[in-house]
């Protein structure tokens, strides 16, 4: 009986620390700012503090997805700046649809999915990809592979 007791403390222990806080804390922002990641050109600024405070509220509410670190992760093609006056709080990778906007936290390897869009920066024509899919596509490639190794032995 203990021994179940136990493995049920542990088995919860491990399951709650699984579910870490990938939570964004973007209190205090009174800018954004959004670049080209490539050129580093100035798209546009958000100045409007409704726009900023729903924006913020929604991310700081948002689930955040852990990506695997072996995960091949494209860059999304803009870089979001979140600022308190001149200062920057917190730096993302940014791109977005018509329905919703994707964030990546490079450093910690976490994507937030919202349902608010910014204004004045271009869409994207498709979403990021799940984990699955860039799993899925990244088996393929090693299958592709390893077809083309086989093709080279029988050629020579």
């Amino acid at each position: 009986m203990k021994i179940k007791i136990i493995s049920m403390v542990l088995l919860l222990s491990f399951v709650l620390m699984g579910c870490g806080n990938n939570n964004l804390n973007l209190e205090g922002a009174t800018r954004i700012e959004v670049y080209d990641w490539e050129n580093k050109s100035l798209i546009h600024t958000m100045e409007d503090t409704s726009s900023i405070d729903d924006l913020v509220t929604k991310l700081n509410k948002a689930d955040g997805e852990k990506i695997s670190d072996t995960a091949d992760i494209a860059m999304l093609p803009y870089k979001i700046q979140f600022k308190n006056k001149e200062d920057t709080i917190l730096e993302l990778g940014f791109d977005q649809t018509e329905d919703e906007s994707h964030y990546m936290d490079y450093e910690n390897s976490v994507r937030y999915i919202v349902d608010i869009t910014v204004p004045n920066v271009p869409l994207s024509t498709a979403s990021p990809k799940t984990k699955e899919e860039i799993d899925e596509e990244n088996k393929k490639e090693l299958e592709l592979k390893k077809q083309n190794q086989e093709k080279q032995k029988d050629n020579e």
